[in-house]
């Protein structure tokens, strides 16, 4: 009960409006999976490697007739423009089954003559061979052989991963590229060390290698004063862009879909209402909002419910939900019960890690380790990295929160950060992606009397509603490491 007690007291007290989100890239980015049959595949080349090409588009495989002239289709072929954008040029292809296969072995076969002469050439090495495609829940894994990654330069080697994902998320069944080598799965990415821990995007690439610019000069982005009035829709109806970059927008579709045309870009944190309609592609679930140029369409994955600060903070169920989600650490058990459809997001001293919902039942008795980036120490200096531990989420995450949760000297804030003792701004605290959410601060000030008050850690646990229920959406580490 006492409890209870603190975190009433602290969800009544250090109230702030709900901070502005972020934006992405509608449809691309990894979502939940959903029960149900892939996709398409077909049979695999490698023992647990990922099977040959299938179809994004319609399911099942044929045969096709090789003794009559075979029908094509069109698909883009993502090329390097001028050294500095992404374009896509149109290539015909057989209309098979396994067209993703067609789409990459067209962008291994290069630009032609012309086409290079008008600017146009490509990262990916055309010795690369294409071993094969699987397509399941909006993920494609694409095998190449290790000639994909020879060569050096960052540039090269993130424009050549841009170019297959571009080109792969094209079809409206694949939001998302795993990338193995020879049979096995990548994490880091040739001698430039490109991290490939978890399933890539489109968006994960815009920054480095965007489309040209032409593809998007006519498309209007929206801040809050462009859009409609929303004085009538109701409240429930109405949705919070978030979960993506500061500098990012989030596409409105004319139909759902990342394959459909862009007509509008949402402004970070901006509000939308709803109209009613709502469409599953892949994975994801697209639902129909209300724009400048009228109804349009983006993936729900990039939207938070709209909740009052009064509501919030008198909502019981925000202790409850905090209360379980400790217990669950606590005994090892299942996150699925406590978290967000979209998954749970960690930041850990860095960009958040999204672990998808499909794996939230055994993260915490999952046995593999991370190095898990440190404020101390660089991750991704060989020599630094050595010194951080190998940690499970359970031993990185798990433990740790309910370490700071249980502790009898905690205390409690909502949207408010909180100031620890070394001087750091805490309003840098939480990444941009997540600040469109409420969220709940949980303080342990730190007890060994060695340090002085500067073992201290703070967790910030971002909530979002879904089904009209407070959910875990992300947890955000800050502290200082004796």
């Amino acid at each position: 009960m006492k409890r209870l007690t603190i975190i009433l007291a602290a969800l009544a007290v250090a109230i702030s409006a709900c901070g502005t989100g972020g934006v992405g890239d509608a449809g691309n980015v990894t979502v939940t999976s959903v029960p149900g049959a892939p996709d398409t595949t077909t049979s695999t080349t490698t023992p647990g490697g990922p099977g040959t090409a299938a179809d994004p588009d319609a399911p099942g495989t044929t045969t096709p007739d090789t003794t009559a002239p075979q029908a094509t289709r069109f698909v883009d072929v993502y090329f390097v423009k001028d050294g500095r954008y992404a374009t896509s040029v149109a290539r015909a292809v057989p209309a098979t089954p396994q067209v993703a296969t067609e789409a990459i072995k067209a962008l291994i076969g290069g630009p032609t003559a012309a086409e290079a002469e008008a600017g146009l050439g490509s990262a990916v090495p055309p010795d690369t061979l294409l071993l094969g495609i699987t397509i399941r829940d909006g993920l494609a894994t694409v095998d190449l052989s290790r000639e994909f990654e020879a060569g050096g330069g960052t540039f090269g080697m993130t424009a050549r991963l841009a170019q297959v994902v571009y080109t792969l998320t094209q079809f409206p069944t694949i939001e998302s590229v795993e990338f193995w080598l020879d049979g096995a799965p990548v994490t880091v990415f040739s001698s430039e060390g490109l991290l490939l821990e978890t399933p890539v995007t489109r968006n994960d690439y815009l920054a480095a290698l965007p489309l040209t610019p032409t593809l998007l000069d006519n498309v209007e982005r929206w801040e809050q004063a462009d859009l409609p009035d929303l004085d009538e829709v109701p409240v429930p109806d109405r949705r919070r862009v978030v979960l993506v970059a500061e500098d990012d927008v989030l596409n409105v579709r004319i139909a759902a879909g990342a394959s459909h045309e862009i007509i509008g870009m949402l402004a970070p944190g901006v509000v939308v209402g709803l109209t009613g309609p709502q469409a599953e592609v892949g994975s994801s679930t697209w639902v129909e909002i209300i724009t400048p140029a009228g109804s349009g369409w983006v993936n729900s994955v990039f939207l938070a419910a709209v909740v009052d600060d009064a509501t919030f903070t008198g909502d019981p169920e925000v202790m409850a939900l905090l209360d379980e989600m400790s217990g669950i650490m606590a005994a090892k058990g299942d996150l699925s019960a406590v978290t967000s459809s979209r998954g749970l997001y960690v930041s850990h001293h860095a960009a958040p890690l999204r672990f998808p919902a499909d794996e939230s039942p055994g993260v915490l008795t999952d046995p593999t380790t991370y190095k898990w980036p440190s404020n101390a120490l660089d991750v991704n200096n060989p020599d630094e990295a050595a010194e951080i531990p190998d940690r499970t989420f359970a031993e990185a995450v798990g433990d740790r929160f309910v370490a700071a949760y249980d502790d009898p000297d905690a205390t409690f804030t909502v949207d408010q950060p909180i100031t620890g003792g070394n001087g750091r701004i805490p309003e840098f605290a939480i990444p941009f992606e997540l600040q469109g959410f409420h969220y709940v601060g949980v303080h342990d000030p730190g007890d060994n009397p060695d340090y002085g008050g500067l073992d201290w850690t703070t967790w910030y646990v971002s909530i979002d509603y879904e089904d009209g229920h407070p959910v875990v959406v992300a947890l955000t580490l800050d502290e200082w490491s004796p």
